[in-house]
């Protein structure tokens, strides 16, 4: 259990869960990236009208909770161990405006082996290891704690919420299905959870996927099968018996309310298919654990699109997962550019952006039309206010020029 620390010696104990156990004298670092002008503009209506332009936002975007409370605990730690050599377990957020804030202060990354997991030979007694926001394998905390280092933990709480499920699961004798990506933090330290429980995980990618799955279950493919065609979505030397296995559904927090939800469905009726509703009652379990702020923000962007807008600008990381869902909701609605910042917006005729269909990132034509004046601007959870700030400055500058 975490207990409050000494403000100038260091902390009494090897974990920092919690801004308050810093001590007194703590501060609310994310308020250094809000903007005046954008707190305006959401208490205003989301509207924005400049040199005949008219910007206009959802109701919900930017900054989240949970990278509030990211953000909040590694600048303190960065001033409470100034001099103390500290590393993070992962990107904090995905925002390369921030994680190059902490790089310019000197904050490093620790390596993970073949196996994902952390490599602590280079730790002593006395460093401090800053987990991220989207957590970590359970065998890392173990690791660290082992090394004698002070662990400060900023995982988010509706990930924290979904481990606790997934635990439930495991420690009931169901098989966590995880609907999320494979190569994603959230997704690796959430199955841990499993693990760590003595249960075990599949995780699942996509609706195709699902219906792959869904064929197990009603025993039309085998599931050795299946586990070769996808050999990194189950722990080495897993197996199960679709016939007698109980599972459970969970999901990575930043994905679509919708696919899931679907997942889900195709999941459950192949129970009730092969053994009946009796069954599948007792043998399939599912819940929403997507994250409120994430789905208050797709939510958000949906009735912003119902708007005429003539460009749609996507603020936030490319390696966002939560970012690139608004992308994919948006397109085939408006001429939209995902961007992770100002700079990406190169000239008028030239912007770097991320395809949301192919995931590509490459340098395309026509940034900003001058006939465009209804331009859309929406940000992902991990997007500060100040990188927004930027993005309609350079949006007025082509339009002052052309």
């Amino acid at each position: 259990m975490s207990t409050p620390a000494a403000s100038e010696k260091g902390p009494k104990t090897n974990i920092i869960k919690k801004l308050s156990e810093f001590g007194a004298g703590f501060s609310h670092h994310h308020e250094k990236y809000e903007a005046v002008g954008i707190s305006e503009i959401r208490r205003s209506g989301g509207m924005l009208s400049v040199d005949g332009l008219t910007f206009r936002f959802p109701e919900h975007f930017g900054f989240c909770y949970g990278v509030d409370k990211a953000i909040d605990m590694v600048f303190e730690t960065c001033e409470r161990f100034a001099g103390r050599r500290i590393f993070l377990t992962d990107q904090l957020i995905h925002n390369p405006f921030i994680n190059g804030k902490l790089r310019e202060k000197g904050v490093r990354y620790l390596q993970r082996d073949a196996r994902h997991l952390l490599v602590t030979d280079e730790l002593r007694s006395g460093d401090i290891v800053v987990v991220s926001a989207f957590g970590t394998d359970f065998r890392d905390i173990e690791s660290l704690g082992a090394c004698g280092v002070t662990i400060v933990d900023s995982t988010c709480g509706a990930i924290i919420n979904v481990w606790k499920r997934v635990e439930g699961y495991a420690r009931h004798g169901y098989i966590t299905i995880m609907h999320g990506k494979r190569n994603h933090e959230e997704t690796r330290a959430t199955v841990s959870q499993a693990v760590k429980e003595g249960g075990s995980y599949i995780t699942i990618e996509n609706v195709a996927e699902a219906r792959e799955l869904a064929t197990v279950v009603l025993g039309e493919l085998s599931e050795a099968d299946f586990l070769r065609r996808y050999p990194g979505a189950a722990p080495e030397g897993f197996r199960f018996e679709a016939a007698t296995c109980k599972m459970g559904m969970a999901n990575q927090t930043t994905m679509l309310k919708g696919e899931s939800l679907e997942i889900q469905g195709i999941l459950r009726q192949a129970f009730v298919t092969r053994f009946g509703e009796a069954v599948t009652a007792e043998r399939f379990r599912s819940f929403d654990t997507i994250c409120g702020a994430t789905q208050d923000r797709q939510d958000a962007l949906r009735q912003l699109l119902r708007h005429p807008l003539d460009l749609l600008l996507i603020v936030g990381g490319f390696n966002s997962s939560n970012t690139t869902h608004l992308a994919e909701i948006a397109q085939g609605h408006v001429p939209l550019h995902h961007i992770e910042s100002a700079d990406d917006l190169r000239s008028p005729d030239e912007v770097r952006s991320r395809d949301p269909r192919t995931g590509a990132v490459a340098v395309r034509d026509r940034a900003y039309d001058p006939s465009w004046t209804r331009i859309g601007l929406t940000a992902g959870a991990s997007t500060p206010d100040v990188t927004l700030v930027d993005v309609i400055e350079k949006i007025r500058s082509f339009r002052k020029n052309t």
